[in-house]
């Protein structure tokens, strides 16, 4: 049996397991007797006022047989518990993903260590045929649904990722702050003092990060850091203020360059290694193979991008990283970009990237969470409604309703990431300046929609198309009855009309 989300093959098998101890409790207790009680007064009643005693008598006599045979359908094919459910009966295979399919407790995630089989009452469950048959259909039809929407990379939680990467260890972030002061500064100050020519060649913003090709092409070959780096051995022909004689570090002081690549390094990881290292390795290859694909850059181009991005959101932790571009650029164009900057912080201060990823998070485990209520409250369902075969398919419809809000959530999902690529080509760079914010937030806005409305129409179309259904079913019903009361009728007035003949 296929389910839709790590969760819901725990929240499956304990909705079902809550199932059975609710049934034994209505069984227990006479409530599920208590339909059968009702419908035996109700076709004794009902024809009596209506009918004369003979005439009553058979028609309810033929109400009661129907309503049994229905009753007992009911009972026999959606109420009754007989088929079993195991622990590792189910299985969730990722849209989009090489894995094989996994079953519970062996999912990965920290769902395995909380919903052990005690956990969820034993592991073992047994639920009425009707829905088993039911759950292992709309399984395989999500799954097919799914598997022919197009795969396409995540543009949303790439984005957001990069948006809330940080640079964690206190480590790393003061031998950033270390490289701004004794190299980046340094070196963007020779280049200024000294009026070096800049290549026509290079990117024009290539100088405002810590990590430019510039730099790196000569002047960190020079410079150092000013004091010892973790992972670089002593040098004798570099740290020359050492004197062997004397004193040896267990650490050197690096230049810049080989700080920077890692050169020299005992672990061959350098700075910018170590901030790549910051962010999720996942994430990180599919930004770059997809950066890569759309753009031509070389996959070390496209981690520049990254680790320009990681940078940016510790700037306020160096003096003057903020205002780099005004080192060359006083004109009008610096005070314009200036001028977006600030939008762009303004945006990403009520960016919807969060909400937008924590409504796709929160989405299945809401769902999960709705389907194991109705299925633990379905006992109830059939006892109030006198275990009615109108209402066994209603709620049958309601199952495969919310089921499918993964397929819908799943379009949501394509048609989210496709329109970003579309109306936000440059959605990777740091450069918020080519952003077109009203038309992105229409697109947030209408996904986000989507999201939450799209489920909810959906539901309740096919709410409306299982009540009606759900009548015609019990009208039917209804219609069989009618028939039994009209043949008795006949049959009454047959008997009454001979007796008056005297012919009795």
């Amino acid at each position: 049996m296929s389910v839709s989300t790590y969760l819901e093959l725990y929240l499956t098998l304990f909705g079902w397991h809550m199932y059975s101890v609710f049934w034994d409790i209505i069984l227990d207790t006479g409530i599920a007797y208590m339909p059968f009680v009702g419908m035996f007064l109700r076709n004794i009643t009902e024809p009596i006022k209506s009918q004369e005693a003979k005439d009553a008598s058979n028609t309810s006599l033929r109400r009661i047989e129907i309503d049994i045979f229905i009753m007992f359908t009911v009972i026999v094919l959606a109420v009754q518990p007989f088929m079993t459910l195991k622990y590792d009966g189910m299985s969730y295979t990722k849209a989009c993903s090489k894995a094989a399919a996994v079953k519970a407790g062996k999912t990965g995630t920290s769902y395995d260590a909380t919903f052990t089989q005690i956990t969820l009452g034993g592991g073992t469950v047994k639920i009425p045929i009707w829905w088993y048959a039911l759950l292992s259909i709309t399984g395989g039809f999500n799954d097919a649904a799914i598997l022919g929407i197009p795969c396409h990379t995540d543009i949303r939680l790439l984005s957001f990722k990069m948006n809330n990467a940080r640079v964690t260890d206190p480590h790393l972030r003061r031998q950033l702050q270390l490289f701004h002061k004794d190299c980046y500064n340094s070196a963007m100050t020779t280049f200024l003092d000294k009026k070096l020519p800049y290549p026509k060649a290079t990117a024009k913003d290539d100088l405002y990060w810590l990590g430019s090709g510039y730099f790196l092409g000569d002047l960190y070959k020079k410079q150092r850091a000013s004091t010892e780096i973790p992972g670089f051995k002593y040098d004798k022909t570099r740290d020359l203020e050492y004197d062997p004689k004397v004193y040896i570090p267990v650490d050197g002081k690096p230049t810049c360059e080989q700080w920077w690549t890692g050169k020299g390094h005992t672990g061959k990881v350098g700075l910018r290694d170590a901030l790549a290292g910051q962010i999720d390795t996942s994430i990180l290859t599919d930004f770059k193979t997809k950066v890569a694909k759309i753009t031509g850059k070389t996959q070390a181009e496209a981690e520049d991008i990254v680790i320009k991005t990681l940078v940016s959101r510790e700037k306020t932790n160096f003096d003057g990283l903020r205002n780099l571009n005004a080192y060359n650029d006083t004109s009008f164009a610096n005070m314009v970009n200036s001028a977006a900057a600030s939008i762009g912080v303004l945006k990403e201060s009520t960016t919807f990237y969060p909400a937008m990823y924590a409504m796709k998070t929160a989405a299945p485990i809401i769902q999960a969470a709705v389907l194991m209520m109705i299925y633990m409250l379905i006992p109830f369902y059939f006892v109030f409604s006198s275990y009615n075969i109108g209402k066994m398919i209603f709620m049958s419809i309601i199952i495969f309703s919310v089921k499918f809000w993964t397929v819908l959530w799943a379009v949501s999902h394509w048609l989210d990431n496709n329109l970003m690529d579309a109306i936000k080509p440059t959605w990777y760079r740091l450069d918020l300046t080519q952003n077109n914010l009203v038309v992105e937030f229409v697109v947030d806005f209408v996904i986000a929609g989507l999201f939450v409305v799209m489920p909810l129409f959906w539901s309740g179309l096919l709410t409306w198309a299982g009540h009606r259904v759900g009548n015609a079913i019990t009208d039917t019903s209804k219609g069989m009855r009618a028939s039994a009361t009209s043949a008795g009728s006949q049959g009454g007035e047959t008997i009454k009309n001979t007796a008056t003949k005297g012919k009795f």
